[in-house]
């Protein structure tokens, strides 16, 4: 035999024996980035369920729930900061004796107001579609099939 052919044939072999290894590296990878959420919301999740044992599902299921309200929260605080521009851009426009550096802040505001209106713009989410009726009804219980 030739060595090609050796190796030829010694490839599936190899490759029978690296899939488990390489699927017990991905599950790694995931029950630590798993363990890595439910450190991060250890406040979150006691909160939600002082005393039982969380599967992986309801870890995620917070993870999600806790980014969607602060996703809110930052784009409600957002348009807050947008609105204040708008207001500054107003009132300086208002002005009638414009210096240099009247001018100059003048015009950084209003830099400032069109990218944080093309931010808005960006920023807005398509609507969170969910799997089931119960889910919309109320989205900080746990889904739990029993």
């Amino acid at each position: 035999m030739t060595p090609t052919i050796i190796s030829k044939e010694l490839l599936p072999l190899n490759n029978k024996l690296r899939k488990p290894m390489v699927e017990k590296m991905r599950r790694d990878r995931i029950n630590s980035s798993i363990e890595q959420l439910k450190c991060l919301l250890a406040q979150e999740i006691l909160k939600q369920q002082p005393d039982s044992r969380l599967e992986k599902a309801d870890i995620l299921e917070m993870t999600l729930n806790f980014l969607q309200r602060h996703d809110s929260s930052s784009h409600a605080a957002n348009q807050g900061f947008s609105r204040c521009v708008g207001e500054i851009v107003q009132f300086l426009s208002k002005d009638e004796m414009k210096t240099q550096s009247h001018t100059r802040l003048l015009k950084h505001f209003q830099k400032l107001q069109t990218s944080c209106e093309q931010n808005m713009k960006e920023s807005v989410l398509p609507e969170q579609k969910t799997f089931s009726k119960e889910m919309n009804v109320n989205k900080s219980a746990i889904w739990r099939p029993w």
